[in-house]
């Protein structure tokens, strides 16, 4: 019995051990300029491979960052769309995904821009 309880321990300390290995550490990485779009959407890429991130969790934000406003998800291209709430100016953008780092950004809507927002999100290391 001893023998098996000893058995179980190293096991999950060897579990333990190999998850701490392959963990990924996730960055909260900021963008201090504020971003121009035409309409709070755009494409996710990752970013070294500019491949379509798809699934990532785009989250329109209350300034602060603390209270989420609304949410979608990025689709199989990495298009996201959110509706433009009536008021405001600036927009809080949160950006997150399993294994990539978080992004948070502002964004200014101005009908004349020619383009949508362009996020190339970075893997955790």
């Amino acid at each position: 019995m001893k023998t098996r309880v000893s058995n179980q321990i190293a096991f999950l300390g060897i579990v333990f051990l190999v998850a701490m290995g392959v963990g990924h550490s996730t960055e909260l990485v900021v963008q201090k300029q504020i971003s121009v779009s035409s309409a709070l959407s755009g494409h996710a890429y990752v970013g070294g491979s500019n491949a379509p991130a798809a699934g990532v969790r785009v989250e329109l934000c209350a300034p602060g960052w603390k209270t989420v406003i609304a949410s979608t998800t990025t689709d199989k291209k990495g298009h996201f769309s959110l509706k433009k709430p009536a008021t405001g100016e600036l927009f809080y953008i949160r950006m997150s995904a399993p294994g990539m780092n978080i992004y948070e950004f502002r964004v200014r809507i101005d009908q004349h821009a020619s383009q949508e927002l362009t996020v190339f999100l970075s893997v955790a290391t």
